[in-house]
């Protein structure tokens, strides 16, 4: 059974593309589970993250990315040039011992683009199939192929985000646990459920909060913390919380023989323990 998941948060900054990038490293490289990685966002944080820039300049310059989808779909009366086979990226991560990890990375090239999705979104016309379907019709041929499929979603919830959704059995929040982050979480349930209703979709189950940068000393994180816990409104928090730390947040560049070596010994049984409790929470219920 696949589960198709998106990591989102109206909120930029907190931790979505670390929090992708570890789940799916750690579901593929310590679980044994076959995982793809999907950027929604037009920052490309996470193609950059997974790829190098070398590489994703190379996609991009011959077109294979996302955004040449929803070119296509904009200009109908051009060839289409989107080619899934050819975006796909195979065992994408830098870390050696992990396989079974791939990638459909974004672009840039999306962003001039965008007004025109959004347009078409509000306009809602009923003769033209929803902006979000576009999405979803070009990568379910491959969807069934994984245990996991991670959507790593732009920093609002526009025609990027509610294209993930259209495809997510399920949604998690990263926050950093100060009084900023966390409070959007609220409005995020709300328009996850709005979306749902408009798109004529069962809605997307709110699995879990992750705690990102957590710095275990600063009263403001533990104070939010705690109240996060005992917050019957939010989805329930995944344990443990990602640590602030420089190699988390540094390990973009270079390759790696093992996770312990990418993350550090310090940070690698708490990235495990959470990996292991997202894992439960989708699969068993927990």
């Amino acid at each position: 059974m696949t589960h198709v998941i998106s990591l989102l948060n109206m909120k930029g900054g907190v931790g979505k593309t670390t929090s992708t990038v570890i789940l799916g490293e750690f579901l593929a490289g310590e679980l044994g589970r076959k995982v793809l990685l999907i950027d929604m966002d037009p920052q490309i944080s996470l193609s950059i993250t997974m790829l190098g820039e070398k590489q994703w300049l190379l996609l991009n310059g011959n077109r294979f990315t996302l955004a040449q989808l929803f070119v296509d779909a904009l200009h109908e009366d051009d060839e289409p040039r989107f080619n899934l086979g050819q975006t796909l990226q195979r065992d994408a991560s830098k870390v050696k011992n992990v396989c079974d990890l791939d990638l459909l990375p974004s672009s840039l090239d999306i962003i001039p683009e965008l007004p025109h999705l959004e347009a078409i979104s509000a306009a809602a016309r009923s003769a033209d199939p929803a902006v979000w379907e576009i999405f979803r019709e070009g990568v379910e041929p491959i969807l069934d192929d994984y245990d996991y499929v991670l959507v790593d979603c732009p920093p609002n919830l526009g025609v990027m985000t509610m294209s993930a959704l259209r495809i997510s059995a399920g949604y998690v929040i990263p926050t950093i646990p100060d009084v900023l982050s966390t409070y959007g979480i609220s409005a995020v349930q709300r328009e996850v459920k709005r979306f749902a209703k408009t798109a004529g979709i069962a809605e997307p189950e709110a699995l879990g909060t992750i705690i990102t940068k957590n710095q275990r000393g600063i009263g403001v994180h533990k104070g939010q913390l705690a109240r996060l816990k005992n917050d019957p409104e939010i989805p329930p928090l995944l344990y443990p919380p990602i640590p602030q730390s420089n190699q988390i947040a540094g390990s973009v560049e270079g390759d790696y023989r093992t996770l312990k070596r990418k993350y550090g010994a310090a940070n690698y049984d708490d990235l495990f323990d959470l990996t292991e409790a997202f894992r439960q929470r989708i699969e068993e219920g927990e």
